[in-house]
């Protein structure tokens, strides 16, 4: 299925007839915790504009407080918000331990949370602000790189990180 070269460049993995370089594959990690860096730092931005700006976690908490998730999963949804800096962490972590399919798994978690939630304000009735819209590209684009990491690292022979 799988068999290692060695060019100039430094290893190349052979996977199912396409030459893939390990370089490459770290990379599309480190974009992948990158990015997933990037997505927690836009929950902070400016999300909703309630009357006073807010960012994304002041509105989960006042939409439990006001008892706006009760019903269909909203409670839910809301305890899986505040485990966005959790996973951040943990898909940067795990690619520093070189664990790349578990990480690409945790970044597509993290994603679909993020646009999910990104969905569930830019539907509400308050006008979304910059931080729902960047949450929504960098949740997209969190998927992108997961599914990429863990299409190509689920098969193929362990890679050293450095």
């Amino acid at each position: 299925m799988y068999r290692t070269a060695y060019a100039l460049s430094g290893p190349i993995v052979r996977y199912k007839g396409m030459a893939v370089k390990a370089n490459d594959l770290r990379r599309d990690g480190w974009l992948a915790a990158l990015a997933a860096v990037a997505l927690f730092a836009t929950t902070f931005l400016p999300f909703l504009d309630t009357g006073t700006v807010r960012t994304s976690f002041e509105v989960v908490e006042d939409s439990e407080k006001l008892g706006l998730l009760e019903g269909w999963g909203g409670a839910s949804m809301a305890s899986l918000w505040y485990g966005i800096p959790i996973l951040a962490c943990g898909v940067v972590l795990l690619q520093m331990l070189g664990r790349w399919a578990i990480a690409g798994l945790v970044a597509m978690l993290l994603g679909t949370i993020a646009v999910l939630g990104s969905v569930v304000a830019l539907k509400s009735a308050y006008e979304p602000l910059t931080g729902s819209f960047l949450t929504l590209v960098c949740g997209a684009l969190v998927i992108f790189l997961g599914a990429r990491v863990d299409l190509f690292r689920s098969d193929v022979t362990r890679i050293q990180p450095w």
